[in-house]
C-alpha cells in the first residue's frame, strides 16, 4: 500500500449505511472508492453502478483484492468481528461501523489481530467528529459551564415490530443497546474522557428476547450520566450537559448540527450552527484516511482504548439486564 495516496477504499456491505458512506465520499481528499462487496453479487453490482464504483465483489474477492487498501464495514454488527478479522489478516486497514463487535471478547481478539498484522483499526464513531459536539466539548474544557455535574442523553425511535427484522432478531444481535444505546454511552465517554466508577441499568424485552428499552446510570465521580435508548418509544433524542454555572443543549445529538450554550439561569448565551453540506460521515472518514496514509495504526480521536471502554460498559449493562445472543451460548 502506498503511503502517499490516494488511498483505495472498498465498502463491505451494500445497505443503507453503506450508501451514506458512498454519498459522503465525494468530499474525501487523497482517496478513491474502488470496490464494494456484498453477500449477493447482484446487489453489489447494483450498488457499484449507483455510486460509480469500478469493482463489485463477493466478500472473499474483496479480502483478496490487491486493488483495495482500506475497508469500511457496514454490515450488521453480528458479522463485524469475522469480517474485520478477515480484512486485517489480508493486510487491509479497517474502519468498522459501531459497535465494532458485539462483545468484549470479540473486540479483544480483533485488536490483537490488528496488532499482530500491524494494520490500522478504528471504530466508526462518527458523532465524536461532528462540529457541534466538538464545540460543546470545547465550551466544557474552557470552563464555560463550570464543573461538569450531569449528562442526560437519550436516543430512540418507534419502529414497527417485526420479529424477523434486524432490530428484533437475537441472531443478528438486535435490540436497542447495541444499535442505538451505544450513542448515549459514547457521549458520556466523549465528554468525561473517563471510565465510569459505577454502572446501573435496567431494560424491558420483546417477545423475541431483545431489549426494546434500556436505561443506564453511569457515575463519573461527581458527574452522573442518565442515559436511555429505545426502539419502541420515541423520546427527545437530545443531549443535555449540565455544569455548576451553565448548560449545553444539543438536539438530535447523534447527527448534531447545533449546540446552544446557556448560563446558570438557563438564559441563552451562544449558539453554534453547523451548515455542513454532507451527512457528516466525512469527518471520521477523513480522519481514518489521513491516519492510515501517515502510517498510524489507530485513530487519535477514537483510539482502541475508547472502543474497549464502550465494550466494557455495554458488557456490564448486558450482564445486569441478562442479555445474551445465540452466538455467545
Amino acid at each position: 500500500m502506498s503511503t502517499t495516496g490516494p488511498l483505495r477504499w472498498g465498502i463491505l456491505g451494500a445497505g443503507y449505511i453503506a450508501g451514506e458512506f458512498a454519498k459522503d465520499f465525494r468530499f474525501m481528499q487523497h482517496a478513491e472508492l474502488v470496490a464494494v462487496a456484498a453477500s449477493d453479487i447482484g446487489r453489489a453490482k447494483q450498488f457499484a453502478a449507483q455510486y460509480d464504483i469500478p469493482h463489485a465483489y463477493d466478500y472473499a474477492q474483496l479480502y483478496a483484492s490487491p486493488e483495495v487498501d482500506a475497508v469500511y464495514i457496514a454490515t450488521t454488527h453480528n458479522f463485524h468481528a469475522e469480517q474485520a478479522a478477515a480484512c486485517l489478516r489480508s493486510g487491509k486497514a479497517v474502519l468498522c461501523e459501531k459497535p465494532i463487535t458485539i462483545n468484549l471478547q470479540e473486540f479483544q481478539l480483533l485488536r490483537n489481530i490488528a496488532r499482530e498484522n500491524n494494520v490500522f483499526l478504528m471504530e466508526a464513531m462518527w458523532t465524536w467528529f461532528l462540529p457541534a459536539l466538538r464545540q460543546a466539548k470545547t465550551w466544557l474544557q474552557e470552563g464555560r459551564i463550570g464543573k461538569l455535574k450531569m449528562i442526560q442523553a437519550d436516543f430512540s425511535f418507534a419502529v414497527e415490530y417485526k420479529p424477523q427484522g434486524r432490530l428484533f432478531n437475537r441472531n443478528l444481535a438486535g435490540g436497542s443497546l447495541l444499535d442505538i444505546g451505544i450513542y448515549p454511552i459514547a457521549m458520556a465517554t466523549f465528554l468525561t474522557d473517563r471510565y465510569p466508577s459505577a454502572i446501573q441499568s435496567s431494560a424491558s424485552f420483546t417477545d423475541t428476547g431483545v431489549d426494546e428499552r434500556v436505561g443506564m446510570l453511569l457515575e463519573y465521580g461527581q458527574c452522573l450520566g442518565i442515559l436511555s435508548a429505545s426502539i419502541g418509544t420515541r423520546m427527545t433524542n437530545h443531549l443535555r450537559i449540565f455544569g455548576e454555572t451553565g448548560a449545553i443543549e444539543i438536539p438530535e445529538f447523534w447527527k448534531a448540527r447545533t449546540a446552544t450554550l446557556f448560563d446558570k439561569e438557563y438564559r441563552q448565551v451562544e449558539v453554534f450552527q453547523d451548515d455542513r453540506p454532507s451527512r457528516g460521515f466525512i469527518f471520521e472518514m477523513q480522519e481514518a484516511n489521513d491516519r492510515i496514509l501517515s502510517g498510524h495504526k489507530e485513530s487519535a480521536v477514537v483510539p482502541l482504548e475508547r472502543s474497549l471502554w464502550l465494550q466494557q460498559i455495554m458488557q456490564e449493562v448486558r450482564r445486569q439486564i441478562g442479555l445474551r445472543y445465540p452466538s455467545e451460548v
